[in-house]
């Protein structure tokens, strides 16, 4: 039976109740609640995750490589497709989409790497968005950002000796520093240093050094240049760097020699001239220069013709008068496709008496063309001074046509491709293109440039000035007998001072210089439209002289084409003194209409069209018309590089063009043929410049 009644506990569990008891109950109580809040607080995750941003490949100056990855380190394991969503990286600038790219993992660092090498110079922003998630399954709330910006193109960033430093010992080595790691294979195979010595080439980091194994010659310019192949270790190409030094002197000191060393193709025809800085005393010369095979010949020692002063003819210069050029002259043609080497004696002294070191170079003639047709001809101061070179049509054979001591600012070939005229020191002279019958025809004292062969060849229009400079305007020569020199045009010739021409006659600066040919005539001959050398107006001649010059408001510095087809002029010029410029059409009539775009240079094949027109980078470029007037579609667009000088082939299907470095317009980046479809682009030569595709 069950009592309702109280069962007190026995006496041996009365502790039970004591006050002790349930105080330590109490106290048990509370540490288990302790412990569970402890346990709940350390033991289960509740903190979301945290990363740091980190570009991987850094050249300095805060700018990041192109061929580079974004690290992301996080602070714990995540969720690696959570934080995949939320990584996203864009152009800061153009707001492109998201950058393409792959994920890779290490640990808890996500890696990500472009799917191709980021543009040059170009600023980029990378977003981690929140919600990444711990393997806890705790979100991020924040975001994280970093902003970076890719290097430009490779640079030298210091060269040990400094550009233009003279006084450089003989056997100092040449140390190029870079701005940053370079493939040194393309940079070695990019290089060049003229004149040629023999050098060791050892790398150090971003340093190339230059260690000469024989020592350098005295007193002597070395240009060094680095381009194309050359890359970074990214790839990007390094622009074209040119610099030039000048060794110590030793006394008396050689600045030129002509023919230049180690060139191939020098005419048969050529002098030997060794130009020193310094007057030289005429009675040390003699025997002074041998050639290997011997060849008879005299020695003079001269001033070179200089077109700034009336008085400056070439000529014979007796003892004291301080001439510094020695000029030995063959009795007799040089052999064609033969090697000579000259040797310079140590006798040719100073005029107060130092002596010159001896030297010995060497040189490979050409074989003279007996015409020029289906030829480029161009100049090239490859020889040592400017002067006509012809080759194929492929580059080969090439040759140089006229042997001058002082630069050919100016040339044309008759439409036969069997004469050439050329100006050269102020002189304008004829001669066949096999070098026969060399005429002068510059009567003494003036100078004149810029000869133009008529349509029919039977005459030859030139540029004159007096021996004081006074303007005496535009001349027909007469190239037949029976007929009268007369002047065509009253002013507007170009003044003295071509000898200044730097070399490939490149002046660095749009356009022709005006010492060259910039006329063009209509087929009979009667009508001649031209840009003036003395102001670069464009002026429209009857060459009969019944009509006056008529002056267009328009100026130009270019040669203009005539287009049979449209029996119109075609020229670039411009209306605003020179602020826009654009192609333009004018009738023999003398109106002008403009119709395209175009900056300088023109040719025409048929009724077709060749323009260099400026591109949004300020860089030039060859662009086809297929008829005179009509829209142009650009054939070359490389920003490194700046078109000039276009001429059409024989059948109008190619077009022969000179290039320079954008970054440097005074050096030749050498001759170029494009196909007018747009293929088939071709380096000819790596010098030169003018070129013209005969006829």
């Amino acid at each position: 039976m069950l009592s309702s009644c109280p069962v007190e506990l026995p006496q041996r569990f009365g502790w039970l109740k004591s006050g002790r008891f349930l105080r330590l109950l109490s106290a048990l109580v509370a540490f288990a609640v302790l412990a569970g809040i402890l346990y709940n607080a350390v033991m289960i995750d509740r903190v979301p995750p945290t990363c740091t941003l980190q570009v991987s490949s850094m050249a300095g100056n805060d700018l990041a490589m192109t061929m580079t990855s974004i690290n992301v380190t996080f602070s714990e394991e995540v969720r690696r497709d959570t934080a995949e969503r939320a990584f996203s990286m864009t152009e800061t600038v153009t707001g492109k989409p998201a950058v393409e790219g792959t994920f890779h993992w290490e640990g808890r660092k996500l890696i990500f790497t472009p799917s191709a090498k980021l543009p040059v110079s170009t600023g980029f922003h990378v977003h981690i968005a929140p919600g990444i998630e711990d393997v806890s399954g705790n979100a991020q709330g924040g975001t994280q950002d970093i902003d970076f910006t890719t290097v430009g193109p490779p640079k030298v960033a210091s060269v040990v000796p400094a550009p233009d430093t003279g006084s450089v010992p003989i056997d100092a080595p040449v140390q190029i520093t870079f701005d940053r790691i370079m493939d040194t294979h393309t940079v070695i195979e990019g290089l060049t240093l003229k004149p040629d010595i023999t050098y060791q080439a050892s790398w150090s980091g971003l340093v190339l050094t230059l260690a000469p194994i024989r020592p350098m010659e005295y007193g002597t310019t070395y240009t060094v240049s680095i381009g194309d192949p050359a890359v970074d270790t990214d790839g990007t190409k390094l622009p074209l760097y040119t610099m030039s030094f000048k060794t110590v002197g030793l006394g008396l000191q050689v600045k030129s020699l002509v023919p230049a060393p180690n060139v191939n193709g020098a005419s048969i025809r050529s002098q030997i001239a060794v130009t020193f800085d310094a007057p030289i005393d005429p009675t040390s010369i003699a025997g002074a220069i041998a050639m290997t095979p011997p060849v008879s010949g005299s020695i003079q020692a001269i001033s070179l013709p200089n077109d700034s002063s009336p008085s400056s003819l070439a000529t014979a210069t007796s003892a004291g008068a301080g001439p510094n050029v020695l000029v030995f002259t063959p009795d007799n043609s040089l052999k064609p496709d033969t090697t000579y080497s000259v040797t310079l004696s140590s006798t040719v002294k100073r005029t107060d008496g130092q002596v010159a070191e001896g030297q010995t170079w060497r040189f490979i003639t050409g074989n003279p063309a007996a015409n020029a047709l289906n030829q480029i001809a161009f100049i090239s101061h490859v020889s040592g001074v400017d002067n006509v070179w012809l080759m194929n049509p492929d580059g080969s054979n090439q040759r140089e046509i006229t042997s001058e001591l002082v630069p050919v600012s100016g040339y044309d070939i008759s439409g036969d491709g069997t004469t050439i005229a050329y100006g050269a020191g102020g002189v304008v002279k004829t001669m066949a293109l096999s070098g026969d019958n060399l005429a002068t025809l510059t009567p003494g004292g003036d100078f004149e440039y810029a000869p133009t062969f008529t349509p029919d060849g039977t005459g030859l229009i030139v540029g004159r000035r007096d021996g004081k400079g006074v303007d005496l305007g535009y001349w027909r020569y007469p190239l037949v007998t029976g007929a009268d020199i007369k002047q065509v045009a009253p002013d507007g010739a170009p003044g003295p001072g071509s000898v200044a021409l730097p070399a490939d006659g490149l002046t660095g600066l749009p356009g022709m210089s005006s010492w060259a040919p910039r006329a063009a005539l209509t087929p009979d001959g009667k009508t001649m439209l031209f840009a003036r050398g003395a102001d670069d107006e464009i002026e429209v001649v009857d060459t009969s002289g019944v009509n006056k010059p008529i002056t267009l408001s328009l100026r130009g510095n270019s040669r203009p084409v005539w287009v049979q087809s449209d029996g119109s002029f075609y020229l670039t010029a411009s209306s605003d003194q020179g602020a826009t410029w654009a192609c333009w059409r004018v009738t023999p009539a003398g109106s002008a209409t403009e119709c395209g775009a175009a900056t300088t240079d023109v040719a025409s094949s048929g009724g077709g069209l060749a323009l260099i027109v400026k591109a949004g980078d300020g860089s030039y470029h060859l662009a086809y018309a297929a008829v005179a007037g009509g829209l142009s579609t650009p054939l070359t667009s490389d920003p490194s590089f700046s078109e000039a000088a276009p001429s059409f082939s024989p059948n109008g299907s190619a077009i022969a063009f000179g290039r320079v470095s954008s970054q440097s317009p005074g050096v030749s980046a050498g001759i170029w043929t494009i196909d007018t479809d747009g293929t088939g682009l071709t380096i000819l030569t790596t010098d030169g410049a003018s070129p013209r595709w005969i006829p």
